[in-house]
């Protein structure tokens, strides 16, 4: 591990913090640090190696005037000392002094780091002593306002104010000079301009000189503009190509000027003065503004070449200045290129637009792998410069050429742009960048043949990516894991693009819609994304085979149909089969959800297409679709799979589609035929039995959730023979509730003897007041039938017997209530025949007889709380 001397106390420290002073993170050490990692791998001819040396060298400056700011605060009386600037040693060796770590070849010559500090000699301290804590610097930093700020400050605002000054006076002088006094003003004062920077930096005036030079380039700028109106032809005015013919003399003679002078001003101010000439050069003719907008960015290119080789008092300023002179050349050019492009003829534009958005998608993913490399700043400049210029290029052919065909192509770029400007400065590892921009090549590279031959479009796309695929196995990572993923997912929206376009046979088949969107294409693709599933991870090959072959048959059948509703009935009815395979053998849990999904509407289609060929009427249909919702039942509850979800989708699917079918059985119009044709109406009963004995055989092949199944069961049986029995127009009420309560009744014997826990009230009151509530309703007042009462006093009757029999509280105590009940019942009927006198003689009588025996009566009553409670 390598140490650095610390600026604050100069001892050994790591970059994270010093054990003898006790500071904390120092940046400045741990950008050193990085430097001196990168510059120990990079070779000595590496481009981007005088970068970062020049960057090394800045902040070796840096921690120098950091380690001086901090001496001056803790020994104001000492005198000056040479500030210890960062040398690295060897944290493995603890007792050996610091080691001044060599510089990379090709480093330009650092500041003399002075030794470390000595360690200290004396006595060892008292044990539990602490060395006080150096003084801390103020909350603003080393220094409120150093004088070199004060200096930078002033000269600033000096340097404004003279720019403004050259501006007011060149507005002015345009009023009230003449051509040839405006411009002798002028060139003479661009002329001391010009020299002042050399004599300032040989006093060694290096910031003022600094300010002159920007100074400088704005006066000569100035200086061309009136040399312009002197020297113009009669009659001509300030056009676009004037102002940029102007703008670039001027910017070749300070290229020429920042090489022989070392005043990195002057670079920085010809980037405003590049967009002034290349902004009004863009309003010219095609021709001369790509022209002169070439000549800028060369001029540009050149003096970010001369910045490198001139170097100046401040480098990392002129590293910087370098930085984005050669990316504002690189920009230009593509600007020139763009002002070109952006006046083609449309069949043109047409042509090379799908090529343009190609390139584009592949100037980003190489602008993520110069990222990822490590490149130096200037090569990520320029290069997002390039990838920048591309992409707005490819953006403005596609809104020339107006083909729809390059939409999609456009709608990826931005999604892809977008994509890279939201990850790429968190500086990931590019994968969603470098996927996004995959996506966007393929979109481009299937519409060159769209544009280009007029191709199908869906064989475009495939076609683009299974190219991309079978690029994808020859490219290593993670580039080829990002075509691949880009290639899934273009492959799925081929396929979900040409699976919804297959839909288009249902309808056909419901509402009789034309053929015209659907053709031979459709299948065709769908055929070949299902050969080509070997290129996609094992667990999904045999979804990608299922869905595409389920598509591609639905899409045959609608193309074949012609007159013959055989043929997508056929085609629906093959769908739903290998829907429900797919739906089994599926090894992926999206891939069988899915398959379950659709089974109910190839049902629903394979129903109403072979009504149509079969003269089904709505009873026919509904009842052929409640056997394929029962079978769908059955197979999802009791065949077993690797999940649960899955099944349970289906289960759920199979009740949404009995419960709509039965529906609007129950609710259409062929309803009113259930009192005229019998033959017909008990379709809906046959179909409600149908599915419940799919319930029951759920509940007995289930694993889970048997009792709801029987419960579900036993409703839907009796809705079904509810049915049943209203086609035939029975009324007698007991039809309807005796079967019902046997049901009941089996159940709750079931189950007290399968759980001797079970009370007799939670099995058998359900059964009991079913069997027997309605009936004793109708039983009672005078419109009672007497072989009705008869029959409720009987069952009732046989309740208590066999309550009191097998010892069950439930039928006593309810076969009891029902008895007191018809009791009262009868009395009631039987009131108007009893003389007055004998109901007062009859309660006098057991009043006093209770009165009599009162205690005897508790002992009765207390008998028979415990009997009952003792009762199961």
């Amino acid at each position: 591990m390598t140490n650095f001397s610390c600026p604050r106390c100069g001892a050994r420290s790591t970059p994270a913090q010093c054990p003898n002073c006790g500071r904390g993170p120092e940046p400045l050490l741990e950008r050193l640090d990085e430097l001196d990692s990168a510059l120990r791998v990079l070779s000595s001819r590496a481009n981007s190696r005088a970068a970062l040396e020049a960057e090394r060298a800045e902040v070796l400056d840096d921690l120098g005037r950091l380690a001086a700011s901090f001496r001056s605060q803790n020994e104001p009386s000492a005198p000056p000392a040479t500030p210890p600037a960062a040398a690295p040693v060897d944290a493995d060796a603890p007792d050996a002094p610091p080691v001044t770590m060599v510089p990379p070849p090709g480093t330009p010559p650092a500041p003399a780091a002075p030794p470390a500090a000595a360690p200290p000699t004396g006595p060892a301290p008292a044990p539990g002593y602490r060395p006080a804590p150096p003084p801390q610097a103020p909350v603003g930093g080393p220094s409120q306002f150093s004088r070199n700020s004060t200096q930078t400050l002033l000269l600033s605002l000096g340097g404004l104010l003279v720019a403004a000054a050259i501006i007011i006076f060149t507005a002015v002088a345009w009023r009230n000079l003449g051509d040839g006094g405006r411009l002798a003003v002028l060139a003479a004062f661009t002329a001391i301009m010009l020299v002042m920077p050399v004599a300032l930096l040989r006093f060694g005036l290096k910031a003022t000189a600094e300010t002159f030079g920007a100074l400088a380039a704005l006066a000569l700028w100035s200086s061309a503009l009136a040399g312009y109106y002197q020297f113009r032809p009669e009659g001509e005015g300030l056009t676009p190509e004037a102002v940029g013919v102007w703008t670039l003399l001027s910017l070749i003679a300070l290229a020429a000027y920042r090489g022989a002078v070392p005043v990195g001003a002057t670079g920085w101010a010809m980037l405003p003065l590049a967009a002034i000439g290349s902004a009004y050069s863009a309003f010219g003719d095609t021709a001369n503004a790509a022209l002169l907008m070439l000549g800028t960015a060369a001029v540009l290119a050149g003096a970010a070449w001369l910045s490198t080789q001139s170097p100046t008092a401040y480098p990392g300023s002129n590293l910087w200045s370098a930085r984005l002179l050669a990316c504002g050349s690189v920009v230009l050019a593509v600007l020139a290129g763009i002002r070109v492009v952006s006046t083609l003829e449309q069949a043109l534009a047409t042509a090379i637009a799908g090529e343009a958005a190609l390139l584009a998608a592949g100037g980003l993913l190489a602008a993520i792998a110069v990222r990822r490399s490590g490149a130096a700043v200037t090569t990520l400049l320029v290069t997002w410069g390039v990838v920048g210029g591309l992409v707005l290029a490819a953006w403005v052919l596609a809104y020339r050429a107006e083909e729809a065909a390059l939409v999609i192509p456009s709608l990826a770029l931005v999604g892809a742009v977008a994509t890279v400007l939201a990850t790429e400065p968190t500086g990931g590892d590019g994968s969603a960048g470098m996927q996004a921009s995959s996506i966007a090549g393929i979109a481009a590279l299937a519409a060159i043949p769209i544009v280009l031959a007029d191709a199908p479009e869906l064989s475009s796309h495939l076609a683009a990516t299974i190219v991309v695929g079978l690029t994808a196995m020859a490219v290593s990572d993670p580039l080829g894991k990002a075509l691949r993923r880009a290639a899934y997912i273009a492959g799925a929206a081929v396929g979900g693009t040409a699976a919804a376009m297959s839909l288009w046979t249902l309808a056909m088949v419901w509402w009789d819609a034309p053929t015209r969107p659907l053709d031979w294409e459709v299948p065709i693709v769908l055929a070949v994304t299902a050969a080509g599933s070997m290129l996609v991870p094992r667990a999904w090959r045999l979804d990608v085979v299922a869905f595409a072959a389920m598509f591609a048959v639905l899409a045959a059948g609608g193309l074949l149909r012609g007159d013959n509703e055989a043929v997508p009935a056929l085609g629906l009815a093959i769908a739903a089969v290998i829907a429900l395979a797919s739906a089994l053998a599926s090894r992926t849990l999206v891939g069988r959800c899915l398959a379950w999904a659709l089974l109910p509407v190839w049902f629903l289609g394979s129903a109403t297409a072979t009504a149509e060929v079969l003269d089904w009427n709505a009873l026919d249909t509904g009842f052929a679709l409640s056997v394929a919702a029962a079978v769908m039942l059955v197979i999802a509850a009791g065949v077993p799979g690797p999940s649960r979800a899955d099944r349970i989708l289906g289960e759920v699917l199979a009740h949404v589609l009995f419960g709509v079918v039965v529906g609007v059985m129950t609710v259409s119009d062929w309803f009113s035929q259930l009192l005229s044709s019998a033959d017909q109406t008990r379709l809906l009963p046959a179909s409600i039995g149908v599915y419940t004995l799919a319930l029951a055989g759920a509940g007995l092949i289930a694993e889970t959730r048997r009792l709801g199944y029987s419960i579900a069961a036993l409703c839907t049986g009796t809705v079904g023979w509810w049915t049943l029995l209203q086609t035939y127009s029975v009324s007698t009420i007991e039809f309807y509730t005796v079967p019902p309560a046997l049901l009941l009744l089996a159940a709750g014997l079931w189950r007290m003897s399968r759980r001797p826990e079970t009370g007799s009230w939670a099995a058998l009151s359900a059964p009991i007041g079913v069997g027997l509530g309605p009936s004793l309703l109708l039983a009672l007042g005078e419109l009672g039938e007497p072989v009705q009462r008869i029959g409720v006093g009987a069952a009732a009757l046989a309740l208590v017997v066999a309550g009191a029999t097998l010892r069950w509280r439930a039928p006593l105590v309810l076969g009891s209530a029902v008895l007191l009940v018809l009791t009262v019942n009868e009395i009631a009927l039987l009131w108007h025949l009893i003389p007055k006198w004998v109901p007062l003689a009859v309660g006098g009588g057991v009043l006093i007889f209770t009165g009599a025996t009162i205690e005897q009566r508790r002992r009765d009553l207390r008998r028979l709380s415990a009997g009952l409670k003792s009762m199961r």
